[in-house]
């Protein structure tokens, strides 16, 4: 039996949504852009790397596009989808369209002049969505592309749901300490949190490897 190339419509919507965000957002906004735009932020909200704003406004959401896309595709064809959590998958489709609205709703608002608190805004739009990912990472079915794939989760069913029940408390944990990170400035809390809690389930995983499971 052939495997069908397929999208879903949930796949097809996040499609769409994002080639919009990207034409709605240029039609409106990108004469009334100066020749270059604040690309990065320091954790105290100051502008530290500046691009041209057809690399701001265009390449970058494009390459987002691009990347939504084959993300959708790669979801959508994964053979151990085919029984995955439809709110998972659909969650994971929405999550780029969500990042390009955030971001070019920043890069606008500072385009045109407005005062827009980048230290604030970005680490918790992210808390927010580390906390939305650990709460449903345990949710996922072993599977090809999305979750925590390392060897020995791929290898065992319940390897997989004790390493991503670990790992959904894990990234709960970055994302409250990225919003903790907005009252401190300080990337040092974040980072110092990234580093542990992506290390812990990597670890966690190898050693029930080791006790056979």
């Amino acid at each position: 039996m052939k495997n069908k190339f397929r999208l879903r419509k949930s796949s097809i919507i996040s499609i769409i949504a994002s080639i919009l965000i990207l034409i709605i957002f240029n039609i409106l906004f990108y004469d009334k852009m100066p020749a270059e735009l604040p690309t990065h932020w320091n954790f105290q909200g100051q502008a530290d790397d500046y691009s041209s704003k057809f690399d701001a406004m265009v390449l970058t959401h494009g390459f987002l596009v691009v990347m939504n896309i084959f993300a959708c595709f790669m979801l959508d064809n994964d053979p151990r989808n085919k029984r995955q959590n439809n709110f998972v998958m659909t969650i994971s489709k929405l999550a780029m369209p969500a990042i390009m609205l955030v971001v070019y709703t920043i890069t606008v608002m500072v385009g045109l002049g407005r005062d827009v608190n980048v230290s604030v805004i970005i680490p918790l739009f992210a808390g927010l969505l580390f906390i939305a990912i650990g709460n449903y990472l345990p949710k996922t079915r072993r599977n090809y592309t999305m979750g925590i794939k390392l060897p020995w989760t791929l290898n065992s069913d319940e390897n997989w749901r004790r390493t991503h029940r670990l790992g959904g408390i894990c990234f709960i944990g970055i994302g409250l300490s990225l919003i903790i990170s907005i009252f401190f400035k300080s990337e040092v809390i974040f980072f110092a949190a990234l580093i542990i809690g992506g290390l812990i389930p990597g670890f966690y995983s190898y050693y029930l490897y080791t006790k056979g499971i």
